[in-house]
């Protein structure tokens, strides 16, 4: 205080305050020869002692007393003031003192409601199951919640909005939002990736008035499984009804014969039971298979998360087609390290891929031979070889293999009970699990199937490099 500018000014003119009466006292009684002009004089010193006592004691009290109301914007909500003190004071600040204390606790609870309130929209921001960006006027992510960390697979996110969203219909969109020509738009895209999703954008402004101060907000919804719900059951009906059309077509026909002709022929019968159950078995296992790709295709875009180790998977398999490759007059051989190589994936579904492409080695190599399964640790992803000594896929096949319903050789195909939809399937769900499927084929040698698929690396780490392939 005593550092404050104009300190001593306002000292004297407090001074001169409190002597003037004094002085018009003595200069009267100077006048009147009531006093001397030295008592006179006397006189009007008297009051300057005492003044400058009040004076620095009022500065202490008003000093301590600016100290409190800056505590109290500072901490709102700390009760216990350390400057606090009970010792009485020349002003009469005691009401002002309560009324402060009063505004304060109300202060206080309107503070603690608001940071209660904060927290609760906090919570229903990041439990909301869509996700939510929060981008400010120059189109930078300035809040996200929960479901955006895990839909862009990010645990923090900043930066222009181009960063994760690419779509120029999504980004014009923002900026006509931004730039006040709109007040928000509904935009269907697609995110293309290692899996490809459909997306509808909700584009919404908020806080409108000057440009700096203006929000969008972006919420998320994830159409992908709606929009497969929707091909596959147009999928469905078509390759159902093409698929479906002969099997129904010799079923038909051979119904047509054991009424007519062949009503009284129990041979024709029993021929012509054994054709119907066969195809009928057909239809059967055709439709598992439309219903078991539905399924996949439904789910690929959420990746699976279960440790799997692909030794224990392969070992499964090769007890399942054992009895099977026996039948066939054919060797199935295992090659697998003694370290278990785990992946993350869907043991389930891991087990029908290496089952259908085992399956389908045993069914079109030669007779005697062997097909080799080989599990190999590549240091950050896991392969599985399957190789057959067959007659080998022409090179103009290889493109088209995976689709649904393509065969090389569509009369083979169906006299071993093939559906054409056993490598659609085997596509599919490497997909989801983010793996790759590659086949080398030699006319004449043989095919390689092989099944790439990324390392769980804290459950591999332990592991050792491998010869390659």
């Amino acid at each position: 205080m005593h550092n404050t500018p104009g300190f001593l000014s306002k000292l004297l003119l407090f001074i001169l305050v409190v002597t003037l009466p004094v002085a018009i006292l003595a200069i009267w009684m100077v006048s009147h020869d009531i006093l001397s002009l030295e008592y006179g004089l006397l006189l009007t010193l008297t009051p300057v002692g005492p003044a400058v006592l009040l004076y620095n004691r009022l500065l202490k009290e008003i000093a301590a007393l600016t100290r409190k109301m800056g505590y109290a914007v500072v901490n709102p909500l700390d009760a216990n003031d350390p400057s606090n003190t009970d010792r009485g004071g020349l002003l009469p600040v005691t009401d002002f003192l309560l009324t402060m204390q009063q505004y304060r606790r109300v202060l206080t609870k309107s503070l603690k409601d608001a940071e209660e309130s904060q927290k609760d929209a906090a919570l229903l921001f990041n439990i909301l199951p869509n996700s939510v960006l929060v981008l400010d006027h120059r189109r930078r992510v300035v809040q996200f919640n929960n479901a955006a960390t895990v839909f862009f697979g990010r645990t923090n996110m900043e930066g222009d909005l181009t960063t994760y969203l690419r779509n120029p219909s999504l980004i014009k969109a923002v900026d006509a939002t931004l730039a006040g020509e709109i007040t928000g738009r509904r935009v269907e895209f697609e995110m293309v990736g290692e899996v490809s999703r459909h997306i509808a954008a909700n584009v919404v402004a908020f806080d409108s008035g000057k440009s700096e101060k203006l929000r969008v907000i972006i919420t998320l919804h994830d159409l992908t499984a709606i929009r497969k719900t929707e091909q596959m059951r147009v999928d469905f009906i078509a390759n159902a009804s093409h698929e479906l059309r002969t099997p129904l077509a010799i079923l038909i026909g051979a119904i047509e014969t054991l009424l007519g002709p062949a009503a009284n022929d129990p041979k024709a019968h029993k021929r012509f039971l054994e054709i119907m159950q066969a195809q009928s078995t057909r239809m059967s296992q055709l439709i598992d298979d439309l219903l078991s790709l539905s399924h996949i295709e439904m789910n690929e875009h959420s990746r699976p998360s279960d440790e799997v180790n692909l030794g224990d998977v392969l070992n499964s398999v090769e007890s399942l087609l054992a009895a099977k490759a026996v039948d066939l007059q054919k060797q199935l051989a295992l090659e697998i390290p003694e370290h278990p190589v785990v992946v993350a994936g869907d043991k389930d579904q891991l087990s029908q891929v290496f089952t259908n492409l085992i399956d389908n080695a045993l069914k079109y190599s030669r007779d005697n031979s062997t097909v080799t399964v080989r599990l190999k640790d590549m240091g950050k992803e896991a392969r599985v070889l399957i190789i057959d000594q067959g007659e080998g896929i022409p090179s103009e096949h290889l493109p088209r293999l995976t689709e649904r319903f393509y065969r090389v050789d569509s009369d083979r195909s169906r006299e071993m009970g093939g559906t054409g939809l056993g490598l659609a399937i085997v596509k599919h769900i490497v997909s989801r699990h983010r793996g790759q499927l590659d086949v080398d084929s030699v006319v004449g040698k043989g095919s390689v199937f092989s099944v790439t698929l990324p390392l769980n690396q804290a459950k591999n780490s332990g592991s050792s490099t491998l010869s390659e392939l």
